[in-house]
């Protein structure tokens, strides 16, 4: 089941699956409250890094002091989130 599906500035489109979801709450328990932070990440970035594939979107959460990392990979036009968390700085 998809949770979300966010058309990005390139014109792709990014999904994020329940599957998904479950995995990446696991890992990181900290973002299980921050779905919408996830999807504006996506939206909205503030830096995005792309290598091999995958792309790195960060967006600042003020209230933190700290970004969202969403990592995605695309294919063909078509992406899925792979991973989320939060981080202290953006890794360049």
């Amino acid at each position: 089941m998809i949770i979300f599906t966010v058309k990005i500035r390139d014109n792709k489109i990014i999904r994020l699956t329940t599957k998904q979801w479950k995995n990446i709450v696991y890992r990181h328990p900290e973002i299980s409250n921050k779905l919408s932070e996830m999807e504006n990440t996506l939206t909205f970035p503030d830096y995005k890094k792309e290598e091999n594939n995958i792309t790195k979107y960060y967006k600042y959460i003020k209230e933190e002091d700290k970004y969202m990392m969403v990592a995605c990979k695309l294919l063909n036009g078509d992406g899925f989130v792979i991973t989320g968390y939060i981080t202290r700085k953006i890794q360049k």
